[in-house]
């Protein structure tokens, strides 16, 4: 499952993201990406989710990464030290190869993240 982020990410927009993976998550060794590419901010509530999130689908002896990390968002998770925590995809053009493991069933297209109304 790839999910792509807005320009702008709260900890709100996260916790839409980790709604959005409890699909994921009923299946074995569930696969997540987390489209950072046109993230130009990203809060600490947003990492917190993005965190819990990376846990639960390693609990699950799963994969979850950061996807196409624009500049802005590479920023700031060398800032917080979170580029040592996740696992990072320089591209999203073939996410499928860049999985260690392949699954037998295909990945999902891309789904966007809608930030809240204000």
């Amino acid at each position: 499952m790839v999910l792509k982020f807005p320009e702008r990410v709260t900890g709100a927009e996260a916790r839409l993201f980790a709604d959005r993976i409890s699909d994921e998550l009923q299946h074995d060794r569930p696969r997540v990406v987390a489209d950072l590419s046109e993230v130009r901010q990203i809060d600490s509530r947003a990492l917190h989710v993005l965190l819990e999130c990376l846990i639960e689908v390693t609990r699950q002896d799963g994969e979850f990464y950061l996807g196409g990390v624009s500049p802005e968002a590479a920023t700031v998770l060398e800032l917080t030290q979170m580029n040592t925590v996740f696992e990072l995809l320089p591209e999203l053009v073939q996410p499928a190869e860049s999985f260690r493991s392949h699954a037998t069933q295909p990945m999902q297209e891309i789904n966007a993240v809608q930030p809240l109304a204000a």
